[in-house]
């Protein structure tokens, strides 16, 4: 199931969704933190997207295992290093998601304000939100560790090799 999508390796198409998805959360996450009129826009967007974001990484992290099972330990040490790395970042996932719907709960549950027409926060609330912000810096410096780890491990070595000359570029003549 999570091996090749049309002889393509699954790790490969899903991992895209995950380097979006998991930044544009943590940005979002930051975002309801800091101002309550953004906290209302983004609504319930932010917990959904958490769990979408979190329903890829786990995704990622089992196609990732299925590849590199396929790879029958040829990968190396960079392959290594990556899969430890990308153990941890759907447990971050999930508690993103979860702090998200956590978060998102307590808000709608905070009576409005009559005359200003907001709501304001509860010390609960605001605690959520702080730990929101950790968690959004903390998604996104495992996600870049994640992809950088992944992109060494396959990338590593090309980009000091010389390019082809000539060969069919069309500029030839």
């Amino acid at each position: 199931m999570f091996d090749t999508v049309f002889g393509i390796p699954v790790h490969a198409l899903v991992v895209h969704a995950v380097v979006v998805l998991a930044p544009l959360t943590a940005l979002l996450l930051v975002l309801a933190a800091v101002s309550e009129k953004l906290r209302a826009r983004i609504g319930i967007a932010l917990p959904l997207l958490a769990t979408v974001t979190a329903a890829s990484g786990y995704v990622a992290k089992e196609s990732g295992e299925s590849l590199e099972r396929r790879l029958n330990g040829t990968g190396g040490e960079l392959v290594e290093q990556h899969a430890e790395l990308g153990d941890v970042l759907p447990l971050i996932l999930i508690g993103v998601a979860v702090l998200s719907w956590v978060i998102y709960l307590v808000w709608k549950r905070t009576p409005r304000d009559a005359e200003a027409g907001t709501r304001k926060p509860s010390a609960l609330l605001r605690v959520l939100l702080v730990v929101g912000v950790l968690a959004a810096v903390g998604l996104t410096v495992d996600v870049v560790l994640v992809g950088h780890s992944g992109a060494k491990a396959v990338w590593n070595g090309i980009g000091s090799q010389p390019a082809p000359q000539g060969g069919g570029d069309g500029d030839d003549g």
